[in-house]
């Protein structure tokens, strides 16, 4: 494929003077080819005043015609000055007045006033960081409480529910005889239960555990883990060996099958955690 040169310095274009000399050139040539051509006469030695005026004709020819990587010679000269003539090294001055809305703050040159003011910073942060550990504090034990009390109402370790008081019977209306009160409703106990959890000790929503007789065959029963990461199951299963598969829908955690023993009554629940590590 044949190259096509790209155009360059297309906002810089010079107008000919004379032939094919802009401004610039013909000033060049004017300047420094007669400059040379007197210094050849002026100059007393033979061979020096050749060369020398040899050399201002040419830089003047060489600013006029000859561009370095596109640009032209007096670009690179007035770089070179600038570069050599501007500083290397800056250095800072502490001694500078303070900006005018600065100068009535509390770090002004009172020592007492400065020091005050350091010492009341460390005791407001100070203060600020035993709040908010505080505030920590009790959330976890919040966290910590609510999460028991779920797990204990699942376990049916509650305590046991309060007697609605009974009305008051007037002395003068004897009560009814062979009336009984009704009869208080049993919670029912879970017969099996577990939590499901991740390496953060973070409660897992909305997790299935297939419950089998044999790996690979048809789940005897499907439990899911609540808001809390526990799930529970109210109807017995004969005592005998179980796996468990768990299966996040989202896709985001995995899980190991796990073998456990099932008895008639099964105090301790069953704890899964995911295997991430990290």
């Amino acid at each position: 494929m044949e190259q096509h040169a790209i155009p360059r310095q297309i906002t810089s274009f010079e107008f000919k003077l004379i032939g094919f000399l802009t401004i610039k050139q013909f000033i060049y040539l004017l300047i420094s080819i007669p400059t040379g051509i007197l210094i050849f006469y002026i100059f007393p030695v033979p061979i020096l005043n050749f060369l020398l005026g040899l050399t201002v004709a040419g830089v003047g020819i060489a600013f006029a015609f000859i561009p370095i990587n596109d640009r032209p010679m007096e670009v690179w000269v007035r770089n070179l000055m600038k570069r050599l003539s501007s500083p290397t090294q800056y250095f800072f001055k502490k001694q500078n007045p303070a900006i005018y809305f600065l100068k009535d703050l509390v770090f002004a040159d009172d020592p007492h006033r400065v020091m005050s003011h350091i010492d009341s910073q460390q005791k407001l942060s100070k203060y600020l960081s035993s709040k908010i550990k505080a505030d920590n504090r009790k959330r976890n034990q919040e966290i910590s409480s609510l999460f028991t009390d779920s797990f204990a109402s699942l376990l049916g370790k509650k305590n046991k529910p309060q007697v609605a008081p009974a009305t008051a019977v007037p002395k003068s209306a004897p009560q009814a005889p062979g009336i009984n009160p009704p009869p208080q409703p049993k919670i029912k106990a879970p017969f099996l239960t577990g939590l499901v959890k991740n390496y953060k000790q973070t409660a897992l929503t909305g997790v299935l555990i297939y419950i089998k007789k044999e790996p690979g065959s048809d789940p005897i029963r499907i439990l899911k883990t609540n808001s809390h990461g526990i799930f529970a199951t109210y109807n017995p299963l004969p005592p005998s060996e179980y796996f468990l598969e768990v299966k996040d829908p989202k896709g985001t955690f995995f899980f190991d099958t796990m073998k456990i023993r099932i008895e008639n009554v099964n105090e301790k629940p069953v704890e899964i955690m995911s295997k991430e590590m990290m």
